[in-house]
């Protein structure tokens, strides 16, 4: 891989994980989401990394953690485009179907249920739970150690179980999966991240990934029995799921 299908692919995942304004000209390789995947890990750094300075810059200011918290969660969401959030809650929506055809027509209906409500309300109880217990005793190293690193092993994760799991359906994302190369790849970047957050907060990092992979490999496994592979939403739960798994140990640890 040279400099250039490298800044390509980079680009097609921050544009494709981001809401981030790029130019026309990082695209004139057209690399597909699938074949770009092994980078994103490193736009988990990017986002976590922008996370950890927004919650120390607003507590510098002196905000409340409330306050913290709801605007880190909001500008997230808004830099994401809440893709992730999507996919969790029509996974939660599909648990509603008897059989796998209708889980994943529930999937692609693009209405959102009881079920999808009630999970990005207790995703959303979670995640400012964590980040005003994080900016009520806030420290740069827990800071950048928790959030970066479960923005990027939760990305990892995320393109590791698109690359093993089969296709569900000849349709939709699910169906243009990367290679296992590809998986693998942005495993090791993963891991390179890891290790390199460990000295930050060692037992709140290496505890937090440790139940992030349990995560990972236990809805795997669900996606498997009940739709048959992974789709789009599949992969957007994942990441939703290994990082609150991530915040929730961690936010076990701080307490």
């Amino acid at each position: 891989m040279n400099w250039r299908s490298a800044l390509g692919s980079l680009s097609t995942s921050l544009a494709f994980l981001t809401r981030i304004p790029l130019p026309s000209s990082l695209f004139r390789d057209h690399i597909a989401a699938s074949s770009a995947a092994w980078g994103f890990p490193v736009v988990g750094l990017l986002i976590g990394f922008a996370q950890a300075l927004a919650v120390g810059l607003l507590v510098a200011l002196g905000l409340h953690p409330v306050v913290i918290a709801v605007l880190v969660m909001g500008g997230s969401i808004m830099l994401t485009g809440a893709l992730h959030e999507d996919g969790l809650g029509d996974v939660a929506d599909s648990l509603g179907g008897s059989t796998r055809e209708r889980k994943r027509a529930i999937m692609k209906d693009s209405r959102l249920g009881t079920f999808g409500v009630l999970a990005l309300v207790l995703m959303a109880a979670i995640k400012l739970g964590f980040l005003m217990s994080l900016a009520g005793g806030f420290q740069w190293s827990l800071a950048l150690g928790v959030l970066v690193g479960a923005s990027v092993v939760s990305r990892a994760l995320m393109t590791v179980v698109w690359a093993v799991l089969p296709a569900a359906s000849t349709e939709g994302l699910g169906s243009e999966r990367p290679s296992l190369v590809i998986g693998l790849i942005a495993l090791a970047i993963g891991c390179a991240v890891l290790v390199a957050l460990v000295p930050l907060a060692p037992v709140v990092v290496l505890v937090g990934a440790l139940v992030a992979v349990i995560t990972a490999v236990a809805f795997a496994l669900f996606a498997r029995w009940q739709y048959g592979g992974v789709t789009g939403d599949v992969c957007g739960a994942t990441q939703m799921l290994t990082e609150l798994a991530f915040y929730g140990a961690a936010l076990s640890l701080m307490s």
